[in-house]
Parts: C-alpha cells; sequence; structure tokens
C-alpha cells in the first residue's frame, strides 16, 4: 500500500500540482472552525439521499466539506454535478463544496471507481487515494471525520469504505457510516434514478432529487434526445 501511495506521488513529482492543490484548501480552511467533516461524492445526479447524509453528517461538525468528484467519466459532466450540488445545498449554513480535483477519488488515483458498474470482484488497492487524503488533504482543512452512507448493493464502493475506516482510523480520521435515506423501503440513490432516466419515468424522478436536480435531468434529456435526432449521438 505504501509503493501504492509512491506511485500516485510520483506521477507529479515534477511539477507543483500538488502543492497548488494543497495550497488553495489550505485557503480554504482560513478562519474556519476545527471540528471539520468531508463527504466526497460523485451525485450522478444528486438526490434526496445526498442531501440526507450532508444534512445528518453537518448535525456532529461544525463545518462540512463536500467534495464533488471531477472526473468527466459519468452520465452528468462535472459542470452539472457541481451546480446540482450547490444548488442543493444552498440553504444550509457551514457547507462548502469543492471539486475534488486530480487526487481525491480521480482515474489516477481510484480508477477502478469508473468502473464498478462492471466490476464483480474486490481486488484493488485503493491505499494511494487514501493515504493521499489522510496526509495531505485531511490536514489541510483540518478533517477529522469522513462520512459515507451506508453500502449494501456495490461492491467496489463496500471494499473502498473498508480500507477507508482501516487507513483514515490509522491516521487519526473517524470514518462515519451513514444509513441510506429510503422511500417505501427503496434506497433513494442516483443508479436508479438513472435507470428511470432511460425509461422517461419523470414522475418516479421527482419523488426522488430535488427541482434543482430535476430542472437538470430534464434539460439533460432534452440535449440527449435533440443529438441522437441530429445523428450527433449513438
Amino acid at each position: 500500500s505504501e509503493k501504492c501511495y509512491e506511485d500516485l506521488l510520483n506521477k507529479f513529482i515534477h511539477n507543483d500540482e500538488i502543492d497548488r492543490f494543497i495550497n488553495q484548501l489550505k485557503e480554504e480552511a482560513r478562519d474556519k472552525p476545527q471540528n471539520v467533516g468531508a463527504i466526497v461524492m460523485n451525485c450522478n445526479p444528486f438526490t434526496f439521499g445526498h442531501r440526507y447524509l450532508i444534512e445528518t453528517a453537518i448535525k456532529s461538525v461544525e463545518y462540512l466539506y463536500i467534495f464533488v468528484v471531477e472526473e468527466d467519466l459519468s452520465e452528468f459532466s462535472f459542470r452539472e454535478r457541481l451546480a446540482m450540488v450547490k444548488e442543493g445545498v444552498n440553504d444550509l449554513e457551514n457547507v462548502n463544496v469543492l471539486p475534488s480535483g486530480k487526487f481525491v477519488i480521480s482515474s489516477i488515483s481510484f480508477p477502478e471507481y469508473f468502473t464498478k458498474e462492471q466490476n464483480s470482484t474486490n481486488s484493488f488497492d485503493a491505499s494511494g487515494d487514501l493515504e493521499f487524503f489522510s496526509t495531505k488533504v485531511a490536514p489541510a482543512l483540518n478533517i477529522t471525520k469522513r462520512f459515507v452512507g451506508q453500502v449494501t448493493f456495490d461492491i467496489t464502493t463496500n471494499e473502498y469504505n473498508r480500507q477507508m475506516k482501516k487507513i483514515l482510523g490509522r491516521h487519526g480520521i473517524d470514518v462515519v457510516e451513514i444509513p441510506r435515506l429510503e422511500d417505501g423501503g427503496n434506497i433513494i440513490n442516483a443508479t436508479q434514478v438513472r435507470k428511470w432516466m432511460l425509461e422517461g419515468d419523470y414522475e418516479r424522478i421527482k419523488k426522488f432529487v430535488p427541482d434543482s436536480t430535476y430542472n437538470v435531468v430534464r434539460k439533460h434529456m432534452e440535449l440527449k434526445e435533440k443529438y441522437k435526432g441530429e445523428g450527433k449521438l449513438s
């Protein structure tokens, strides 16, 4: 695992990208409280489940950072996802939404995340990503807690969370698992929303997402239909 972390750092050894990223975080942390938590989210798209996780987390810290995965390897672009999260939490105090950069759940630090729907095993090493968070990101922002949603259906995220507890715990960072929000016995999650998008089931989507997300989903689907009609999308 140490080698995995060293390999990650070595990819940036010849430039100042890491220093620049960490210095930006230190600027963010200036004059902020010391009891700080973090969540890393993809939000593909942002749902009431994400909102519930954030609302629950902020109850146990004075300040919360939400890192939105910056890679454009999802149904919704980073720009769309960042906008959905910012809109979805703009009424909450002491919550700060940030891009995850190249170092927190990225195709460099944790490539398996982006193929997880095809993964059938949990044989991967996420220590590079998690050591970077523990030794660089968390100290820069005074993060002492990282919040995750309980996982029952995702092999990759389950294994990532297991490794997270071990590695972050070694650095004195608590990993707090929060039960998922349910609707009539169904877990509210983005995967289900994307399935309904394929079916054009907007009524069901409305039950799982805030209005701000719903508007982005409708626009996203309309653009896809338009490009498909013009032959720009296969």
